[in-house]
């Protein structure tokens, strides 16, 4: 992947802080080329690098991190139009194994999202407009912090240092003394949807599927008898339309870094609450069964990871689990407590920590707001990881078409001297 490290190039490992990062900052090239795009990345040499190994250097008191606070919330429409409401908040009830169901029924029909579109961190930059707009001090301070991301990317710094044969990158631009931070999709991204084999597409169909017959559109308890009846069998012949999506955005913080991050949410267990509805949010998730002492490690030792930390970042309590056989059949459902989730893995070799977790995301996060520091949306930073050298390196791109959209920047700059007079 094109995301500007040096290939074949040694490191030394060091200790995480200062002494981890190269300096070599350079600002020459002023070339303006379409945001996302890959070559961007050639301009420069790395700024600053971190080292994921050795992990012990990780292994210390976790970072403080606050509760997850929902700070505006919105949707997008089974057109993929997004619209400032909840209208696609979906509600759990957990679907019958007599019969047991088979999650790759209706693959033929499914609405798909267009996977050739890079929607950028536009729905969340949505939000945030419209939480500007209302003009009142707190949601200035609210609409404010040191980053701003979906939660993949957060999650991506979070699993890095146990999966560390895994390339990413992401792209980064400061506005004022908010860092912005989109995933870096590249064309060849994008070409590898396109170009999925029916057998993978029909894996990630049933993960859709597995969503669409655990929810309904209203909450359960609120629908007379036979209406709930009806809307619980009527998601057996359901269109997966992969279009629709609710997000809740939510405000936290991981050490000393404030980070307002968007997630995409599955469903709730209750009428949402005015206040902490993260708290009855629930994750649902697909995986093939565990046959045997070996399929349960590699469960453990990944899927479990990722599901801990999505689920930790946003405040999520619940992540229910749907069991799949080869043929697509689905043979049981599990909840897990995400507070549960450290003990399942705890001294087991070969396993993942929290601690190492955390304090490695806290660290990248410095390295990233110590080393993103040109301003202004046109000058962007490349932030990727090197699976060869064990390194998150950050890069300077130079000026780059803006991923922030100029509506966000509008409204942006229509609130500074409210939100200056609101800290």
């Amino acid at each position: 992947m094109g995301d500007g490290h040096e290939s074949g190039r040694k490191h030394t490992i060091r200790d995480p802080g200062a002494s981890d990062l190269t300096d070599s900052h350079s600002t020459t090239n002023g070339a303006k080329r379409a945001r996302g795009d890959d070559n961007c990345a050639e301009m420069s040499r790395p700024v600053a690098r971190l080292s994921v190994h050795p992990l012990s250097k990780y292994r210390t008191r976790c970072p403080a991190f606050s509760q997850p606070r929902e700070i505006v919330s919105f949707s997008y429409d089974h057109e993929r139009r997004q619209v400032m409401d909840d209208r696609e908040l979906k509600y759990y009830a957990a679907p019958s194994l007599d019969p047991a169901p088979c999650l790759f029924d209706g693959f033929e029909r499914q609405v798909q999202r267009d996977g050739a579109k890079n929607e950028h961190i536009d729905g969340l930059l949505g939000a945030l407009a419209h939480l500007r707009a209302q003009g009142d001090a707190r949601a200035a301070r609210d609409a404010q912090a040191d980053f701003v991301m979906y939660r993949g990317m957060l999650t991506q710094l979070f699993v890095t240092p146990y999966s560390a044969r895994d390339a990413w990158s992401m792209n980064a631009t400061r506005v004022g003394p908010t860092i912005y931070i989109e995933e870096n999709v590249t064309a060849e991204k994008i070409a590898d949807r396109a170009g999925a084999d029916e057998n993978h597409r029909r894996m990630m169909y049933s993960g859709y599927r597995f969503e669409t017959l655990c929810v309904v559109g209203a909450a359960p308890e609120t629908l007379a008898p036979q209406e709930r009846a009806a809307r619980l069998g009527a998601r057996a012949d359901a269109v997966v339309n992969t279009n629709s999506e609710y997000c809740s955005v939510f405000r936290t913080r991981l050490g000393e870094h404030s980070v307002i991050a968007g997630a995409e949410v599955d469903c709730i267990d209750r009428a949402k609450p005015g206040e902490l509805p993260s708290r009855y949010y629930r994750e649902l998730k697909t995986s093939r069964v565990l046959d045997s002492e070996r399929a349960r490690g590699s469960f453990e030792r990944f899927k479990l990871l990722k599901f801990w930390a999505q689920s930790f970042i946003a405040g999520i309590p619940t992540v229910t689990v749907g069991f799949r056989d080869d043929e697509g059949v689905l043979r049981a459902i599990q909840d897990l407590k995400t507070s549960d989730m450290p003990a399942m893995v705890r001294g087991k070799q070969r396993m993942w920590e929290p601690a190492v977790c955390m304090n490695f995301a806290d660290h990248a996060l410095r390295t990233i707001k110590t080393h993103v520091r040109e301003e202004g949306p046109e000058a962007q930073y490349r932030v990727s990881f090197d699976p060869e050298s064990c390194e998150m390196q950050v890069s300077f791109l130079g000026k780059c078409r803006p991923f922030l959209t100029p509506e966000y920047l509008a409204a942006l700059a229509a609130q500074q001297p409210a939100a200056s007079t609101a800290t």
